[in-house]
């Protein structure tokens, strides 16, 4: 049986291990960008632990900041897989805006809404959160704006 401590502690490990595996997809779109295009997928197979993880807090009554996060995220998950490996699609560069926006709003509303969750657990937690939240999101934007060193060189 899980008890609720163990489950509060489940949401932070889980909170704490997507932010972590973001910033490690994120650097290797730019560095290593074959990893990225291997491995990325595991991104959005964290969806279905999230969704458990959701449906685990709602069962033990938790406030809605601990229940949306974990389920917005498993959604923004299946649309990902959708868009980026079961049926891909170009969205990005230029963007598609009917895919762009909803995938974007589900990630950052996913994120955010973890990150605000983490000052209900402690304090050390919600900046420890921040700061990864800041780190993943300026690689995100790196990596989509420049060309990464391995593909510069292909090119010359």
């Amino acid at each position: 049986m899980i008890t609720s401590e163990m489950l509060l502690a489940l949401y932070v490990g889980f909170a704490f291990l997507v932010q972590a595996l973001l910033v490690i997809n994120f650097t290797a779109r730019y560095w290593k960008p074959e990893l990225e295009r291997n491995y990325g997928w595991i991104i959005y197979a964290l969806g279905l632990p999230s969704l458990i993880l959701g449906i685990l807090m709602l069962v033990d009554s938790r406030p809605w900041y601990f229940v949306v996060p974990p389920l917005l995220f498993s959604v923004w998950a299946l649309v990902g897989y959708r868009v980026d490996v079961w049926h891909p699609a170009e969205w990005r560069n230029p963007p598609r805006w009917s895919i762009f926006i909803p995938y974007v709003a589900l990630f950052m509303g996913s994120l955010l809404l973890f990150w605000f969750s983490m000052w209900y657990v402690d304090s050390i937690y919600w900046i420890a959160f921040g700061l990864m939240y800041v780190i993943e999101t300026i690689l995100n934007i790196y990596s989509h704006r420049r060309k990464s060193p391995s593909a510069a060189t292909l090119e010359s």
